[in-house]
């Protein structure tokens, strides 16, 4: 009796770039596109490649085409992009997390919480983007009154905050009622048209 053969994930991987290559990403069903970025091999995806499929990934969740819970995989799959590309050189943490926050907060708007996962639920939103913040709300306060006269970088980490910031307004009408890390993003949210 001979041994069932598999395919390593070392070819899968091979498959998986030559149809990047091919130009043929819509190929990739979400499934496959989760369990390539979910093993060691998705380590191994270039930015580029991450980026397109991305891309692609938030179309595809935003698309009214397929169902709920295919929209709510490729979510999943544009999250794991974020993720891995944040691991690249010269990644931004607050960049990408503004990015995740995005994707989240779309979800939970169309969707609401699905299953009552962290990653789906509207607490486990406030409580990402409020970790995320690399500053103190009382720190951020003291800087936006006169943050014209502050460095570049400064400036800029605070562009970065009211960015990431953004992506909680499309859901902050859902936030009553809700635990202390949504009482804790709704002070920030209050100071966010401050921000430069």
């Amino acid at each position: 009796m001979s041994e069932p053969e598999y395919i390593s994930s070392t070819e899968k991987l091979d498959e998986w770039t030559n149809t990047f290559k091919r130009a043929h990403p819509k190929e990739i069903s979400a499934e496959e596109a989760k369990n390539i970025l979910s093993t060691p091999t998705g380590e191994d995806l270039s930015g580029a490649m991450l980026e397109e499929l991305r891309d692609m990934s938030v179309g595809k969740m935003q698309s009214s085409l397929p169902g709920k819970e295919e929209r709510i995989l490729w979510g999943e799959v544009a999250i794991l992009c974020i993720h891995r590309k944040n691991t690249g050189e010269g990644a931004n943490p607050l960049a990408s997390a503004a990015e995740e926050a995005r994707v989240r907060a779309y979800i939970i708007r169309e969707f609401g919480e699905v299953n009552c996962e962290a990653l789906w639920s509207l607490a486990g939103l406030c409580e990402f983007i409020v970790e995320s913040i690399p500053c103190s709300l009382e720190d951020a306060r003291a800087k936006v009154s006169h943050w014209r006269s502050l460095s570049r970088e400064e400036i800029l980490l605070l562009r970065r905050v009211k960015n990431l910031l953004s992506a909680a307004e499309s859901v902050k009408e859902l936030f009553r009622g809700k635990d202390e890390a949504c009482e804790a993003l709704k002070a920030w949210l209050k100071i966010r048209p401050q921000l430069p």
